[in-house]
């Protein structure tokens, strides 16, 4: 393999490995960033129902939990078809849980989990001691497409934590999002690709092949009165073959090589032509030998000149 054909196939994994890395970062990066946003609306959510309960709730009774159970058995009764960007909802899959003070479940929107004590999960430890806490947890065992995101606020009835509140979503119901987004990402850089594919094409062929491989089927058609398949499958493989090899050799730089030479023949005719001045007139008897001295000087000055150029294009040559 020529040195030509390794830079043009190194500017090309370049490139390759410039795009892989790029969408690789960027699929990495879809996933946290629709968790972050539904984990932000999520803490809303529990802030809002620990409002509601609070202002339902007396300062010396129990948490008032009674009116969510119909609240949601309703909700999730309900069905509707909305389509967000392209992914049909049609259920509610929102999840909370109301705790007293010592972490005991008051409440189940599932109905799975009252009367059990929750303290010492992370999320709910931390909003019992008036913090923000969250969590990601499997549901079932052994099935990690059944994670759930998890967030816990207090609920506060008279300055003092009086509970907490709990909301969760499941994974899956912001995977999908996350795999549509994925997709539409991976068809953007694949369309990337494919653009920039074409556009090399039309650069390798110069935008002018074509009209020689269509003048020359014309010729063809016009002295033998027929269409020969194969052979115009191997002209048009051969067209673009020498439009390839010349735009390996553009980028590469050999027409570069090329007009070097043609400029370095050109600059070695100065200095030629002062050392064949310099050599007739040293030949002449009689000359001065301040004015031979200066002749001398000429003649190896122009010699280190040419020296310069010769090793200045062998050093050229080598990169062949």
């Amino acid at each position: 393999m020529t040195a030509r054909t390794r830079v043009f196939v190194g500017i090309l994994l370049v490139y390759a490995l410039g795009v892989g890395v790029l969408m690789w970062r960027l699929l990495a990066d879809i996933d946290p960033r629709y968790r972050e946003s539904a984990e932000e609306s999520l803490v809303e959510t529990a802030y809002l129902m620990a409002t509601q309960i609070e202002q339902r709730s007396g300062s010396d009774s129990p948490l008032d939990t009674a009116w969510l159970e119909p609240l949601f058995r309703d909700l999730y009764a309900r069905r509707f078809d909305a389509n967000i960007f392209g992914i049909r909802k049609q259920s509610v899959e929102l999840r909370a849980m109301v705790v007293d003070a010592h972490g005991i479940v008051l409440f189940d929107s599932l109905g799975r989990h009252e009367g059990q004590d929750y303290s010492q999960w992370r999320d709910i430890r931390l909003a019992l001691a008036g913090r923000y806490g969250a969590r990601t947890s499997i549901d079932f065992d052994g099935d990690p497409d059944t994670s759930v995101m998890v967030v816990a606020v207090p609920v506060r009835i008279d300055g003092r934590i009086a509970g907490a509140v709990a909301v969760a979503k499941p994974a899956q119901s912001i995977g999908q999002f996350v795999a549509a987004a994925r997709r539409k990402t991976l068809a953007v850089g694949l369309t990337s690709v494919v653009a920039v594919l074409l556009l090399a094409v039309i650069v390798a062929v110069w935008l002018v092949r074509p009209f020689g491989l269509i003048g020359a089927t014309l010729r063809d058609l016009r002295h033998e009165r027929t269409l020969s398949l194969p052979r115009l499958g191997r002209r048009a493989l051969g067209t673009f073959g020498a439009a390839f090899d010349e735009m390996r050799d553009a980028l590469a730089g050999r027409h570069y090589v090329a007009d070097y030479v043609q400029t370095l023949t050109h600059e070695l005719k100065s200095p030629l032509s002062a050392i064949r001045g310099a050599a007739e007139l040293l030949r002449e008897p009689g000359m001065p030998e301040a004015d031979r001295r200066r002749f001398l000087a000429n003649v190896e000055r122009e010699t280190q000149r040419i020296q310069e150029l010769v090793d200045r294009m062998m050093e050229l040559t080598a990169l062949d």
